[in-house]
């Protein structure tokens, strides 16, 4: 008798699940997870997660959070869950909000379908629609508790004619991939969909770059240009690659803002399309960032993000380090690849001055409180510069000082290069996180003695006294001047909420905007005519006096809003080098500025 379709249906999926294929023994069988895209016009994502082996104490677990240092539930968008027991329907039990349990049963298989919404766009969040998805896999797979360090096993069901591209090692032509266990699968984003592919070799290593985008849109040549050029500058910088294969995927969307997510081999990076001409540099500077997180944050490790907490987050009072030092080497690494010139150098390092002595809370929020309440920056209130100061700011300042002060201290023969590689030697190579005690101990050891390095963590890192600016950048021979300038006064404060979107928070009484009607929880869509993807104080160009014309959204309601911005009396800043510097300072200048320093004679050290 010839087998129906049916039964080669069910004998497929039972391959699949791995009820016809034991494990050998002394192995452990992956945790398989099957995502199904193939009905992309309904925004759900179709999961059938199996577990070989359930015990009767068995649970399943979907994160809180992910990458982004925000609590936001991806539960929320978890429904229709159903599971099956050694193939008879069975009822979860819910624990909690984010956990379900097995109940007593031991199950051979244990089955669990799903669906979840995904509807979000950008590179923090998971995306399906009728021509392209974007998953962040830790919105969309449940884990296990306790075993996350099993090797999992997942293949993507697509419509006809996608291509998927994803970190992961696998078979493109089967679309099925694997992953040494929960972290790294949900290290791994996925591109679905139509995109353009460029490649190439460097280093020893493969770079590939997925671009989402209107090819008319952007440049291959100029975007394949700036990637080689910071990758050849970083990696040299490092002292090589700590990868075979590294990929880049980009979004250039025509309506939403730009942002960055680092992962262990690769990066997301979203830019928008109408920025590329006038503000290339700025997609450069976020390609350098995210490409130095391969080593700083994803390698170079700080105690208190691991073992990553899912559920509840974990210790990021070392942000200032990890994304902060980050900021610092994206900018020098444009100006060592020659993307920007010394004098675009010193003038982002002056505005970035400015940025902090903008922030009356610099007084009280040290940069290490900063990254601890990073968890509260989804609060559209909490970036108000009377409430809070940025670790990625300040900490790109801590980046240029310290670099300073350690070439300072030992005669040029140290700098922030070498605290860098020897954090990578000492401890991302040897699979170890680091403490602050281990920092400062590497920090002293390079540039004796220990007393100016714990006076700078204490002053500067673990408390709020003013940074010292003149006092380091003399190091170099440089000065900082300081000027009385009118700036526009929009009268209002206004920041990304946690949908990215910009929201105002307050309105100065008596100020044109109060006068013109804005409000706060009004949304700013457009500014004359442009999509507005960062606070209005952020826009360049305009004068106090000027009339602006605003898109914005109440409630359901979307108004026009026409004032004339105020002015206001603001610190400019500039830094200029000296016109007779020693050839002390000379020498710390280049070591800063190009990473030129004596041989280092780096060692590992116990």
């Amino acid at each position: 008798m010839r087998p129906s379709p049916i039964c080669y249906l069910m004998y497929f999926f039972a391959l699949w699940t791995g009820m016809f294929m034991p494990a050998a023994v002394g192995a452990t069988q992956p945790i398989r997870y099957l995502v199904d895209l193939s009905q992309p016009e309904s925004h759900l994502v179709r999961v059938t997660l199996t577990l070989p082996h359930a015990r009767a104490d068995s649970r399943i677990q979907f994160p809180a959070w992910n990458a982004l240092y925000q609590i936001r539930d991806f539960v929320r968008n978890v429904q229709d869950l159903q599971a099956q027991c050694d193939g008879r329907k069975m009822t979860m039990v819910p624990v909690d909000l984010y956990t379900w349990a097995v109940g007593n049963q031991v199950c051979s298989p244990l089955v669990v379908q799903y669906n979840v919404y995904a509807n979000q766009p950008g590179v923090f969040s998971s995306e399906l629609e009728a021509d392209h998805a974007f998953l962040n896999l830790a919105e969309i797979l449940f884990y296990i508790p306790g075993e996350r360090n099993v090797p999992d096993q997942i293949r993507f069901l697509l419509p006809g004619g996608w291509k998927l591209a994803t970190l992961m090692a696998g078979e493109a032509a089967t679309h099925v991939y694997s992953a040494s266990g929960y972290d790294a699968l949900v290290d791994s984003p996925v591109e679905a969909g139509r995109f353009q592919t460029y490649s190439y070799s460097q280093g020893g290593a493969i770079y590939r770059v997925v671009v989402r985008a209107n090819p008319e849109d952007y440049s291959s040549g100029r975007l394949l240009n700036a990637i080689e050029r910071i990758t050849a500058t970083e990696t040299a910088q490092m002292g090589g690659a700590p990868f075979s294969r590294y990929t880049f995927i980009f979004h250039f969307p025509a309506t939403t803002g730009g942002a960055g997510m680092e992962h262990r081999n690769g990066t997301a990076i979203s830019f928008p399309a109408d920025e590329l001409d006038d503000n290339f540099v700025g997609l450069e500077n976020t390609i350098a960032h995210e490409f130095f997180h391969l080593w700083n944050v994803k390698r170079i490790r700080p105690q208190g993000l691991d073992p990553v907490d899912y559920i509840h987050g974990n210790d990021t009072r070392g942000l200032w380090f990890s994304e902060g030092l980050t900021s610092t080497y994206a900018e020098r690494t444009l100006l060592r690849a020659g993307l920007i010139t010394k004098t675009e150098f010193y003038n982002d390092l002056a505005n970035d001055i400015g940025q902090l002595q903008r922030r009356p809370a610099r007084h009280f929020q040290s940069v290490e409180l900063a990254g601890i309440d990073a968890w509260l920056e989804k609060y559209p209130g909490y970036d108000r510069p009377e409430r809070s100061i940025s670790y990625y700011n300040k900490g790109e300042l801590l980046g240029d000082l310290l670099d300073l002060g350690i070439r300072h201290a030992s005669g040029n023969r140290y700098g922030l290069d070498d605290v860098m590689r020897r954090l990578n030697a000492d401890f991302a190579e040897r699979h170890r996180d680091f403490t602050d005690v281990d920092l400062k101990r590497v920090v002293a050891a390079l540039a004796p003695p220990p007393t100016w390095v714990d006076s700078f963590f204490q002053d500067y890192i673990d408390g709020t006294r003013e940074l010292d600016y003149q006092k380091y950048l003399d190091y170099a021979g440089l000065s900082l001047a300081r000027e009385e300038t009118s700036q526009p006064d929009w009268g209002i404060e206004a920041v990304p909420n946690a949908g990215g979107l910009i929201q105002v928070v307050s309105v100065k009484p008596g100020s044109n905007a109060a006068e013109a009607g804005l409000a706060s929880g009004d949304i700013l869509l457009e500014i004359n005519g442009h999509v507005l993807y960062a606070s209005p104080q952020e826009v360049l160009g305009l004068r106090p006096g000027e009339k602006v014309k605003l898109r914005v959204r109440r409630g359901m309601e979307v108004l026009t809003v026409r004032f004339n911005l105020g002015s206001r009396q603001a610190e400019r800043y500039s830094v200029a080098e000296l016109p007779q510097p020693t050839a002390e300072q000379l020498a710390v200048r280049d070591g800063w500025l190009y990473g030129k320093s004596p041989p280092s004679g780096l060692h590992v050290m116990p």
